[in-house]
């Protein structure tokens, strides 16, 4: 009888094992990735991420290789990334006691063309806040005082720049010739004297105290009537003229 225990504790024993074993072979794996260019030349700095079975996230060392270690047997996608290459991914099956080796060849990403950087600059360029300007206030008349146009055909002074507007006094003994802000609106308020405003295809006559909108892209042209200078404040709002 005692025998005949020991054998079945044997046997008990022998099959816990093998289920054990079974059951250890398909955990612990290795999978190794080396991230190479096109000449072979290894890529340090890469992104390896890895999906499926297990989820792992991990860079490439300074010869381009990198271990992922504890993985079980599945199915998997492996992804390296690189800001100088093509993102390159590839599906792989680890098998219970089979570690694996695999190499992933990276094709360097296009040179950016020279028109397309420009572009970026630009976007770049208008996305960066111009200087908000300098607050002034000051009063009209005695500006004029000081700044008078006298025999001269034309004055133009800036009396305030910011971010999104700039505004001038232009005193006027000749004709403004015809002109349109393709980018830009424009108001327009006589302070003194006469004058005749061209607006798009119809005259439009000034007086002091007049104002006109000027919508962007639209044709003005600033005619002065009788003997005394036409004196306009035009704001012009649209781009930034502090950069």
């Amino acid at each position: 009888m005692l025998r005949v225990l020991i054998v079945i504790a044997c046997l008990i024993t022998t099959a816990a094992g093998e289920r054990l074993a079974a059951q250890g072979a398909g955990v612990g794996l290795t999978l190794s990735v080396a991230a190479v260019d096109g000449a072979g030349a290894p890529i340090p700095g890469a992104r390896v991420i890895l999906s499926g079975a297990a989820a792992r996230d991990a860079t490439t060392r300074d010869d381009g290789t990198i271990r992922l270690i504890r993985l079980k047997a599945g199915s998997y996608r492996v992804r390296v990334e690189h800001a100088r290459f093509i993102t390159l991914e590839r599906e792989l099956t680890l098998r219970a006691g089979q570690s694996q080796k695999i190499e992933m060849a990276l094709s360097e990403a296009p040179a950016m063309a020279p028109e397309r950087a420009e572009e970026e600059e630009a976007v770049e360029a208008e996305e960066t806040p111009a200087p908000p300007g300098e607050a002034r206030s000051l009063l009209i008349t005695n500006f004029i005082e000081k700044n008078f146009i006298g025999r001269n055909p034309k004055r133009d002074d800036e009396l305030g720049c910011t971010a999104s507007a700039r505004t001038r006094l232009i005193q006027l003994r000749e004709s403004l010739p015809e002109e349109s802000l393709p980018d830009a609106d424009e108001v327009i308020y006589v302070v003194a004297g006469e004058g005749t405003l061209r607006l798009g295809n119809r005259d439009v006559e000034l007086d002091s105290s007049s104002l006109a909108v000027i919508p962007r892209g639209t044709v003005k042209a600033l005619t002065r009537k009788g003997r005394n200078p036409l004196i306009v404040l035009s704001v012009v709002s649209g781009p930034s003229c502090t950069q």
